[in-house]
């Protein structure tokens, strides 16, 4: 299976370094493949693909990984990682102390410290 939207080159022109034009494009690619996958994998389904407009498949080109639709799943899923990355852990049960108790030895005097000098005065 041939996944189009899974396809990138980094150094575009091929003069064999990597420019901030091609970094800063290689990053959009990587924050739009959520939705550029979804919208290949519903333009592969006909009904899907004629209801919504979707070309994304070998036979009518890709010219939808750049629509709304694509830019809006891949906005959903970036926003519900960073929602769940935040809620890891907020759910958790406080321990009640967590620090044990000592242990209390009968006719041994608890101790509670240094005692503050006496001031003569």
């Amino acid at each position: 299976m041939n996944i189009q939207a899974l396809h990138f080159v980094l150094d575009i022109d091929g003069n064999g370094s990597i420019s901030s034009w091609e970094v800063i494009d290689a990053l959009k690619w990587g924050a739009t493949l959520p939705g550029r996958l979804l919208v290949e994998g519903l333009g592969n389904i006909p009904l899907v693909a004629n209801t919504f407009g979707i070309q994304a498949s070998a036979a009518t080109g890709y010219a939808s990984f750049n629509s709304l639709l694509a830019t809006g799943v891949s906005l959903v899923f970036w926003v519900l990682v960073l929602y769940l990355l935040t809620r890891i852990g907020a759910q958790r049960e406080p321990k009640a102390s967590t620090q044990a108790a000592p242990p209390v030895i009968p006719g041994m005097p608890h101790y509670r410290g240094p005692k503050p000098h006496k001031h003569s005065g």
